[in-house]
């Protein structure tokens, strides 16, 4: 379901092997070169009524013509998300982009001003391009800006709530009732202001328990969960935990985004490999990254119109 173009074919043989290994596929890789006579403009209206995509991933070095561009990119990113890669825009990289297509990358600040007012999201990374067109394809909208974070370490809980306002992201207030039905399960020990701190010492049932609260809560509108590898819930354990609570209350019609970082010896990144089967895009050992997937999902939501931010004062 993703559309990948490129101005190189090196670059797009990158994403046959990320796809593969991460189980995602793409509905069109195409290299552009130098674009005698097909721009970016042109594809974006293609893919826009192609069936088969659902993300538009693009990485470009420069483009023939701007205000096509942005014409056509604002009407298609309400309709499917669009994510760039604008490379050259270090002068080192724009001399480079010169030397074999001729590109002339121009300012990075003009580019970055276009993106943000047609609504493409800009990725600085290939990265990011790729694990952000793949999240975008996996997860669905979310239906408001109250984001939940389910940690069982306090200190990865921080390291996500300072992840969280870094990415223009909001932590919810949690509820009265929602803290005493938390209350329940988790330790008098741990933390019941978001982040939630269900502790290490938390057994599979806590685990499961909480997150299936915070899950079927209308209120709460994503999840970031935080897993730290303790012996009372293994890795593997945590994940298989988690990945059937989403599957009953996916059963249920309960659908929202999220995501998940893992941090622990290597037997995380098989229970990472593990949720992502179950739909939620999993980060062994950097919770930043997460945080970032999720910010990605928002930032065309936004966009979208799908979700309205509020003001502080509402």
């Amino acid at each position: 379901g993703i559309a990948l173009r490129c101005q190189r074919g090196g670059v797009g043989m990158a994403v046959i092997g990320f796809t593969r290994s991460r189980g995602i596929g793409v509905s069109a890789i195409l290299g552009m070169g130098n674009k005698v006579d097909i721009d970016e403009d042109d594809l974006l209206e293609f893919f826009a009524q192609d069936p088969n995509t659902r993300v538009i991933a693009i990485h470009m070095e420069d483009v023939k013509d701007g205000l096509a561009f942005m014409k056509a990119a604002k009407r298609v990113s309400k309709i499917k998300p669009v994510v760039a890669l604008k490379t050259g825009r270090t002068p080192l990289g724009s001399r480079a982009a010169a030397s074999h297509t001729a590109a002339l990358a121009g300012a990075d600040e003009v580019f970055d001003a276009a993106f943000r007012q047609s609504g493409v999201i800009r990725a600085r990374t290939l990265f990011e391009l790729l694990d952000w067109a793949r999240v975008l394809y996996m997860l669905p909208q979310p239906q408001g800006e109250n984001i939940f974070i389910h940690t069982s370490a306090g200190g990865l809980g921080v390291i996500l709530a300072d992840a969280l306002y870094d990415h223009g992201l909001k932590a919810m207030e949690i509820p009265a009732d929602l803290e005493q039905a938390l209350r329940k399960y988790i330790p008098v020990f741990g933390s019941f202001k978001n982040p939630i701190d269900v502790t290490g010492s938390s057994t599979p049932e806590v685990q499961a328990e909480s997150a299936k609260i915070a899950i079927r809560d209308p209120r709460v509108h994503s999840i970031v969960f935080g897993y730290w590898h303790t012996i009372i819930t293994p890795p593997m354990v945590f994940a298989r935990a988690i990945g059937e609570a989403v599957e009953e209350a996916r059963k249920e019609g309960i659908v929202k985004p999220m995501v998940a970082s893992l941090s622990g010896d290597v037997e995380v990144e098989e229970a990472a490999r593990y949720l992502e089967a179950k739909g939620i895009p999993s980060y062994p050992y950097s919770p930043d990254q997460a945080v970032s997937a999720l910010a990605a999902v928002y930032r065309w939501a936004r966009n979208a119109g799908v979700v309205q931010v509020k003001k502080e004062s509402e």
